[in-house]
């Protein structure tokens, strides 16, 4: 674990000559704007991270041709971050033996948020996201869990559209009549009639067939003496009719028959309409309860995300996140206030757990005096080093830069 010592600043930027000494966890950098206060951070920064152009695009201060940061840390390394008028730089570190010290070896020794507490709030919110699953060990993969969410998601939303199409299609019958289970055959109706229409002729065929007989006989009788061989012949014939008479089965309705076959298509729509119903409903019930399921998925792949997260073990309390980004108190990262946010990152920095124990804090204002107290508190808790900048005429609140120089 590193810390600074010392630090010395010439020329570097609106710095003049500083040298410092911090102590303790909190090191307030104080005074009136535009005397040099971002300088100490921004040199410090550039020791152990590296020089950022962009940031810091005229590193001598006006008038002078070099400028020079040098950072001592209580490990046993010194690292020397030097500039010309040009902009140019170049890094010189070394350990308490001679070993040179690379920027790679700087690089390793820093977590992935590096030393700037305001870092991770500047960021947008996939790549905070990323930040902080970096550090949670998480028991589900949050993207593989998102598209299996969105996927599932994605079918209920179809079903659901499919559903309502059936059910409109169900309620366009609304109420319909009794009807048949089953439709009417118009060919054995046809063939009944027939049949009918057949045995009613074949009765007619016997009643004539009697009076032809009644007719012999009366005939027969005069003439009876001479006859009477023919007139137990006919006789014969009549019993004969008599008992087919009385064999035969009862006439159907023919009437009713043809009736039947005259409302036979509308009975048969009545019983196709019903049939079509039943099979929406089905298709309604089956497309519904398809529905459920999908809905008791997502609120498995719910649960088990919010058992994942209630297990997780975030560096900061009330942090979670959605597929969007990084939550705090169940808000967006970024509607945090100034305060949340600061403590926040600086927590993060802090559960990275980097070799180089040195933060820094460029909005200290922003910070009532609860939160820097809590501010305090962490670098003492986790023995990290906190460089914080406050505008403060008084003078006597930490070190107090004024014109380039320590007042």
């Amino acid at each position: 674990m590193a810390k600074t010592t010392e630090a010395t600043f010439t020329d570097f930027q609106r710095l003049e000559y500083v040298q410092i000494a911090p102590r303790g966890a909190l090191v307030a950098i104080s005074g009136r704007n535009a005397q040099g206060k971002s300088s100490i951070l921004d040199g410090l920064e550039a020791t152990i991270i590296g020089h950022n152009k962009r940031d810091v695009p005229r590193p001598v201060r006006d008038g002078q041709k070099t400028a020079e940061v040098v950072n001592v840390l209580d490990n046993g390394m010194t690292l020397i971050r030097k500039y010309k008028a040009d902009g140019s730089s170049s890094l010189t570190g070394k350990t308490s033996d001679g070993s040179k010290v690379a920027q790679a070896t700087l690089n390793g020794m820093l977590g992935a948020l590096g030393m700037d507490a305001g870092a991770f709030s500047l960021l947008d919110d996939r790549k905070q996201l990323a930040v902080v699953l970096d550090l949670v060990d998480l028991p589900f993969d949050p993207a593989k869990l998102a598209a299996t969410q969105k996927d599932v998601f994605e079918q209920r939303t179809f079903i659901n559209r499919k559903a309502k199409e059936l059910e409109a299609q169900v309620a366009r019958y609304g109420e319909l009549p009794a009807a048949p289970a089953a439709e009417v055959s118009v060919v054995e109706l046809a063939e009944e009639i027939r049949a009918a229409e057949g045995l009613a002729r074949q009765q007619n065929d016997d009643h004539q067939e009697l009076a032809r007989a009644n007719a012999e006989i009366e005939r027969i009788n005069t003439e009876i003496a001479r006859l009477t061989k023919l007139r137990e012949a006919a006789e014969v014939d009549h019993d004969n009719a008599n008992d087919r008479i009385d064999n035969h089965a009862e006439l159907p309705d023919v009437g009713a028959l043809r009736q039947r076959m005259a409302t036979a298509e509308e009975t048969n729509r009545a019983v196709r309409t019903a049939k079509e119903k039943a099979n929406l409903a089905f298709q309604l019930e089956a497309t519904q309860e398809q529905a459920d399921d999908l809905t008791k998925q997502l609120e498995a792949l719910d649960k088990q995300k919010a058992d994942g997260l209630a297990a997780a073990n975030f560096p900061v309390d009330n942090m979670t996140f959605d597929e969007e980004g990084v939550l705090l108190n169940g808000r967006p990262f970024r509607k945090a206030s100034t305060r949340e946010q600061t403590i926040a990152s600086a927590k993060m920095i802090i559960a990275s757990n980097p070799e180089l124990r040195i933060m820094i804090v460029r909005n200290g204002n922003d910070l009532d005096s609860d939160g820097l107290a809590e501010l305090e508190a962490l670098g003492d808790a986790h023995d990290f080093q906190i460089f914080a900048e406050f505008v403060d005429e008084s003078g006597e609140f930490g070190w107090t830069i004024e014109d380039g120089k320590v007042a």
